[in-house]
């Protein structure tokens, strides 16, 4: 009896397990090199696509499938076939029928009459698309107004690959043809790299606080200047964006000022320059100008004078409001604050100390 119940359970699970592989068989896998994960990236592409089939077209079947049988199951492909099947019902409105004689298969058909004697082999396509006569009658029994044609290929690395024609069942015209890809190649995205070449032009005060002329014993006397040092300035910056929206750079400068002044000639010179931006836009883009309206610009520089004896540096912040006004013109106001090393020394020795804080405007040409 014992021995009865063992094989009884034994028959059981041998079953059970066959029925599961079965299932495993025809059921395509959906991991993602799988055809059903491969056909849902597809699908989810098809409602945009099938919104142009031609209008007299209600009606459809399909008749022809092209596959690879080292490439695809029989199972593999009947799932694929009634996705594409699916689309056509949701997303362009057709009905679609399955008339037995248009069936694709893939077995060894075999033709005659008295004299002769034909085997053809289909695999993929229906009897019908054998025989051009049969096709027409059968599409006219049925009233098939398009006979859908696939080609599927697995390809690396687009994935699964999907070509749906449509012909008339008539004139054989392809009236109508869509190819899909389940991994599609994302376009390289272009990066705007903005205007990264800047000119500026510039005019501006600083004061001439006062000067400090020493003695042959070194004994030094300050006198009080106040007087306006007219500040003319060209600089090239190249700039770079920190972001895909071109909305904030990071700049290198070089440039030069001259310094003029009547009622000082002491501090009439020429300094170099050279300082680190950062520009971040304030105002929404402007498509009319490919740029930001306004922008914040923080820069740090530092200057010194030309000459073989003069000395000093001037360490200096400079806050900026820019207007951009067209696509290459803009025109902006700063100010100059000195935060270290105000004072410079002439070539005889005296020393000159500037107010720490200075003004202007600048007009701005972009490249």
């Amino acid at each position: 009896m014992s021995r009865l119940f063992i094989l009884i359970i034994t028959l059981l699970c041998i079953e059970t397990l066959g029925s599961s592989a079965v299932i495993a068989q025809t059921q395509p896998q959906r991991h993602e090199n799988g055809v059903a994960y491969l056909m849902d990236q597809i699908t989810e592409r098809m409602s945009e696509e099938f919104n142009d089939i031609p209008v007299n077209v209600r009606r459809s079947a399909v008749y022809k499938i092209n596959y690879s049988a080292m490439r695809f199951s029989p199972e593999e492909v009947d799932y694929i076939r009634g996705e594409v099947e699916y689309a056509l019902r949701q997303y362009a409105g057709l009905t679609v029928l399955s008339p037995p004689e248009l069936e694709p298969n893939d077995k060894m058909k075999i033709m005659g009459s008295d004299s002769t004697l034909q085997i053809l082999n289909v695999r993929g396509r229906s009897l019908a698309d054998v025989s051009p006569e049969f096709l027409t009658t059968i599409t006219d029994k049925y009233g098939v107004q398009g006979l859908v044609e696939l080609t599927v290929q697995r390809r690396f690395p687009e994935g699964l690959v999907l070509l749906i024609r449509m012909m008339n069942p008539n004139s054989r015209e392809i009236v109508w043809t869509k190819s899909f890809v389940s991994n599609p190649k994302e376009p390289k995205e272009i990066v705007d790299k903005g205007r990264t070449s800047v000119v500026i032009l510039g005019a501006g005060a600083l004061k001439a606080e006062s000067i400090t002329q020493y003695d042959s014993s070194g004994v030094g006397t300050d006198s009080t200047i106040n007087k306006t040092v007219l500040d003319l300035h060209l600089s090239y910056t190249f700039r770079q964006p920190l972001n895909k929206k071109n909305s904030a750079y990071v700049g290198f400068s070089a440039g030069a000022h001259i310094l003029k002044s009547s009622d000082a000639e002491e501090f009439s010179m020429t300094l170099v320059k050279f300082g680190v931006n950062y520009y971040q836009a304030i105002t929404a883009k402007n498509e009319d100008i490919n740029d930001y309206r306004v922008m914040f610009v923080f820069g740090g520089e530092v200057m010194f004078p030309l000459g073989s004896k003069r000395k000093g540096e001037l360490f200096v912040a400079t806050p900026e409001i820019m207007f951009n006004l067209s696509n290459n013109l803009g025109l902006s106001l700063y100010g100059n604050v000195i935060f270290a090393g105000e004072t410079l020394r002439q070539s005889n020795g005296d020393d000159l100390t500037f107010n720490k804080i200075g003004y202007g405007v600048r007009g701005v040409i972009r490249f």
